[in-house]
């Protein structure tokens, strides 16, 4: 089994602390599968500062190939953080860095290291929209996070090249996240995810909607508890070798075991530590 990230990559600025801890959606799913014993792999756009040496030295640490990633001159991508009770509060930043303004290049000697892989995970924060068509050419399975972009134009437009959407939805009534997911599914993907913060999540696969609770617990810090949740249950359904079953059960005990793997997140200073003074 392996699987890989490609996108976003940041250190997460903690301004209270003083410290730097990496980051990034399709960075955190190749961390936190390879803690989950999965090989793992990641591809990205990094700058040539002490944040990408920095996050660099962490993935070999860790032990994930990011050997067909690029560097470009310039500033790598951050996010500014304040913590209040324990949840991440999201300052500006920079927008990605380098990333916003180089592309990513998957000619047919990528394709074929990607084609390697189990499941691509990617995100709204990725630059990657304009390449899924491409990706999902490697009949690897594409996993989404959408965050918080939820239009019903964005989520027809990347959906109809993607396999999983996952979807944060925070407050919004279970109603229009019913809706939210449906929109998805509708327009091409295999399942979506809503997580909803301290109310759960909520699966819908286009027959049926599976709940799963919490696990509540006092939180340190918040950051990365969404992409724990994605990528435990991502990976509790690959070793089941189930990514596509609609078994109720199945579903549910790796629901159940990503919103696990969310609340030890949520224990954790940063997305998964190795912070460093900035």
């Amino acid at each position: 089994m392996k699987v890989i990230g490609i996108g976003d990559n940041v250190v997460d600025k903690y301004i209270h602390q003083k410290r730097m801890y990496p980051g990034g959606n399709a960075l955190n799913f190749a961390v936190f599968a390879k803690k989950l014993s999965v090989d793992a792999g990641y591809i990205g756009i990094f700058g040539d500062d002490a944040a990408a040496d920095h996050i660099k030295k962490v993935l070999d640490e860790i032990g994930i190939d990011y050997s067909h990633s690029v560097s470009f001159h310039g500033e790598n991508g951050f996010a500014r953080v304040s913590l209040e009770d324990g949840e991440r509060v999201f300052l500006p930043g920079n927008g990605g860095g380098v990333s916003k303004d180089h592309s990513l290049c998957f000619d047919d000697k990528e394709l074929a290291y990607i084609k390697d892989f189990d499941i691509i995970h990617s995100s709204c924060y990725s630059y990657i929209e304009s390449h899924l068509k491409t990706l999902s050419k490697t009949r690897v399975p594409i996993s989404f996070d959408f965050s918080d972009k939820l239009s019903d134009e964005y989520l027809t437009e990347v959906a109809k090249h993607i396999n999983f959407g996952f979807l944060s939805c925070g407050d919004i009534p279970i109603d229009q996240v019913k809706e939210k997911l449906m929109t998805a599914v509708q327009a091409g993907c295999d399942f979506a995810v809503a997580s909803r913060g301290d109310k759960g999540s909520l699966y819908y696969n286009g027959e049926v909607y599976i709940e799963q609770e919490a696990f509540l617990v006092k939180p340190i810090d918040t950051m990365g508890a969404g992409d724990s949740l994605i990528t435990g249950f991502l990976v509790d359904l690959l070793k089941k070798d189930a990514l596509f079953t609609k078994d109720e059960k199945t579903i549910k005990e790796s629901l159940m075991f990503g919103a696990k793997k969310a609340s030890e997140t949520c224990r954790v200073n940063g997305t998964f530590g190795y912070g460093k003074d900035y």
